[in-house]
């Protein structure tokens, strides 16, 4: 694994890429990458971070439900409102919010 931090792999890929293309494969806004790359982010990085490392460093989580997924493919699953579309979306829902040790939901960490 790198072992150059996330911040670094962050600041790297918006040189490489543009804040544009990093905000769109992150799901965040172009705001809030330029504050976190030049330091004036106010809210806590813990979910940028996590969205980093599953992004651009292929970090993954064992998910109850899907098996080794990236980090940011577990935030997007917590992320969606419930939906009956399909078994497996049901099950993540319910996986997400009922002790799963990768959920951040109920959590405090923005």
């Amino acid at each position: 694994m790198n072992n150059s931090s996330w911040l670094e792999i962050l600041q790297n890929e918006v040189q490489a890429l543009g804040l544009m293309a990093v905000a769109q494969k992150l799901k965040v806004s172009k705001a809030t990458v330029s504050q976190v790359v030049n330091g004036k982010y106010k809210a806590n990085t813990h979910t940028i971070e996590q969205k980093v490392r599953g992004t651009f460093m292929a970090q993954s989580v064992r998910c109850p439900i899907l098996g080794d997924i990236a980090i940011n493919i577990c935030l997007d699953h917590q992320g969606r409102k419930f939906a009956a579309t399909n078994h497996i979306r049901v099950q993540l829902y319910k996986a997400c919010r009922s002790g799963c040790p990768n959920s951040k939901l109920g959590v405090n960490k923005s």
